[in-house]
């Protein structure tokens, strides 16, 4: 960010990075931006809209101070796909989000006030914590919050993955495979908000102290 916003605007650009320093999904954006800015001159992102997500990949549009830009980011890296005004040319992309091509997304993106400004994960409650995906949407495989099929506790505290492999250790890329297959054709289970969000203690939730 150093050399790459303009000295007057510095400081509310980090603001807005501050704002989101714990959410993976944003930093991986701002990282994705300031390390090869779109435009061959100075900018700053001054602000973050949701225009879609799905599986734990968000489409996102970075508000600049020369333009408004398209990434695709996910808990693993951010990708660029361009100006808005000119759209996705990416067709999986498109399809993916459900998009018949180009032309269909700009024009669905002509008023920008409908699109929320991104909150950090965290924040909302129907979105898995750990790989973001929506409640009713399969988790990224590898998730800490994913339930077993087998015996309804989460995946990586239980034995069944060793179990069901006939293994005491998954060493292989080969045994993960084999697991996922074994876990779909069992059946594996969305993430549902309501259910299987992890709570953590707070001040609120802590039970009163016993006054000694």
């Amino acid at each position: 960010m150093e050399y790459a916003v303009p000295e007057e605007y510095y400081d509310k650009a980090l603001e807005l990075v501050n704002l989101y320093e714990s959410d993976i999904i944003a930093l991986n954006l701002f990282n994705a931006f300031y390390s090869y800015l779109p435009e061959p001159q100075d900018d700053a992102i001054s602000e973050l809209r949701i225009l879609d997500q799905k599986q734990g990949n968000f489409l996102l549009c970075a508000t600049t101070l020369h333009d408004d830009y398209v990434y695709v980011v996910s808990a693993e890296r951010a990708e660029f796909l361009g100006n808005m005004s000119e759209g996705i040319w990416d067709e999986e992309i498109l399809g993916f989000y459900g998009y018949a091509d180009r032309e269909t997304f700009v024009k669905s993106c002509e008023n920008m006030d409908q699109f929320e400004q991104y909150m950090p994960t965290v924040e909302n409650t129907e979105l898995c914590p750990a790989c973001s995906v929506h409640s009713g949407e399969l988790h990224t495989f590898g998730c800490p919050v994913e339930i077993c099929p087998w015996c309804g506790s989460q995946l990586t505290n239980c034995e069944c993955r060793f179990t069901q492999l006939e293994k005491e250790k998954i060493m292989a890329e080969s045994h993960v495979d084999d697991l996922l297959k074994k876990m779909e054709k069992k059946g594996r289970i969305p993430y549902d908000a309501d259910l299987h969000r992890p709570s953590y203690l707070s001040e609120e939730t802590l039970p009163p102290q016993k006054k000694g």
